[in-house]
This record gives structure tokens, C-alpha cells and sequence, in this order.
């Protein structure tokens, strides 16, 4: 059961470790903002770095119909913000608070100075953004080749991956709602909802309320494992 869990595993952000935590934050300022506030504008020219210290905070696109596709959500000790800093360019995503929250805030050259003044700075931003490639890559695949049954079911297993816990079974809390998940999967709210549905009748799942409970890891891996191949 641990290496589903360990596969399933999300391949994006990690923290950052905390002696880099300290070197980052003597070099930055405090930020506080309020729920809801927006922090980076999606294609605005700001270079500023984030780390987070308190609070969650949303990662989101602007589809071209005015849809706002979510991409992750970040919360204590994740960096944002970093990739408009190291290539000067406009603002590739919006960033906004889903609570009040607490930052650290590093202007672009004093952040290209830490990558490079800092020991093992470099070299953990660098795995970053490989991880990130990994991860658009593997979600590009299986938009291009999942319906949407499996990518619901990926979508759990990685929930799962991310709630942690051991043995068979796990909770997820609080649950996405069923818009922001289909926000995620490129689809709609229904068709979430009926695979959702689906799996419930199947006994592999239990939904109450902001919750979502796994009632067998194994048997929705399975069901993944056999429409991905």
C-alpha cells in the first residue's frame, strides 16, 4: 500500500527546507494579506518572490472563455512567484489568498542572489522546476489520453497520496468541491459528480459533507491501473 501512496504522489512543489527557510526569510520583508486578496496578476510585469508563511494561498489560469482553471493550491514553507524573477517575464499564472495569510516577500534580485549566494539554493529551486516539468508533462498525458473516469481517479489517488495516513483506507478533508476538481481535470461540475457518484455505488468510496473518505485505495488504484492501460 505504501508504494501506491508513494507513486501517487504529487510531483510538484516541496518545501522549502528550513535552512533555507531562514536564508530566504533574512533577506525578505513581511506581507500580510486578507482572504481573497490577489497577489500576482496572471500576465502582469511584477518580479517579486513569495514564501509562505502562514496561511493557504490559490494557483489558477484564465481560460479564454473568462474560466478560471485552478492548478494547486500551496500553504506553509512553498515558494511562488519565482519563475517571473529568474526570466524577467510577465506573470505566467495568478496567485491569490484563500485565507488570511503571511509572507515573505523577496524582491528578484535579492532572490537570483540567494540561488546563487546560498549553499544548495541553486540546486533545490533547479529540482523544482524539474518537478514541475514532470508534473505538466504526466497531466498533459492524461488529458490528452484518460477519460474522464480515470482522470477522477487519479485525481483521489493523488488526494489520497496527499492526505497521507497507512493501511487501506484514507480521508480526504477538506474535499475540493466537485467545481474546483472538474476545474482541475478540464471538465465540468456534472460529470465529477457522476464518477463520484459511480464510486460510491461501487463501495470505494463515502462522501459526507467536506469529506471524502477511500474506504479501499487498492480497488480505486485498480480501477485506474486498467483504464490507463
Amino acid at each position: 500500500m505504501a508504494d501506491i501512496r508513494t507513486a501517487m504522489a504529487p510531483v510538484g512543489d516541496t518545501l522549502l527546507p528550513p535552512d533555507l527557510r531562514e536564508a530566504f526569510l533574512a533577506r525578505a520583508r513581511n506581507l500580510k494579506v486578507r482572504k481573497s486578496q490577489i497577489v500576482i496578476a496572471e500576465g502582469a510585469d511584477s518580479t517579486d518572490v513569495y514564501l509562505v508563511r502562514s496561511g493557504k494561498l490559490r494557483i489558477s489560469l484564465s481560460a479564454a472563455n473568462g474560466r478560471e482553471i485552478l492548478l494547486r493550491d500551496i500553504g506553509p514553507g512553498a515558494v511562488v512567484g519565482e519563475l517571473a524573477a529568474i526570466d524577467g517575464g510577465l506573470r505566467s499564472a495568478s496567485v491569490a489568498a484563500l485565507e488570511e495569510a503571511v509572507l515573505a516577500c523577496q524582491r528578484a534580485e535579492d532572490f537570483i542572489r540567494f540561488l546563487g549566494e546560498v549553499p544548495q539554493a541553486g540546486l533545490w529551486m533547479t529540482r523544482q522546476l524539474a518537478a514541475r516539468v514532470r508534473d505538466l508533462t504526466e497531466r498533459t498525458t492524461e488529458l490528452a489520453t484518460l477519460p474522464i473516469a480515470g482522470r477522477v481517479q487519479r485525481e483521489l489517488l493523488r488526494l489520497a497520496a496527499e492526505a497521507g495516513g497507512e493501511g487501506d483506507q484514507a480521508i480526504i478533508r477538506p474535499m475540493p468541491t466537485h467545481a474546483e476538481i472538474a476545474s482541475r481535470l478540464g471538465t465540468h461540475r456534472e460529470a465529477v459528480t457522476r464518477e463520484l457518484n459511480q464510486l460510491a455505488q461501487e463501495g470505494i468510496v463515502r462522501q459526507t459533507g467536506r469529506q471524502t473518505e477511500i474506504l479501499s485505495v487498492a480497488k480505486l488504484y485498480a480501477l485506474y491501473a486498467r483504464i490507463r492501460s
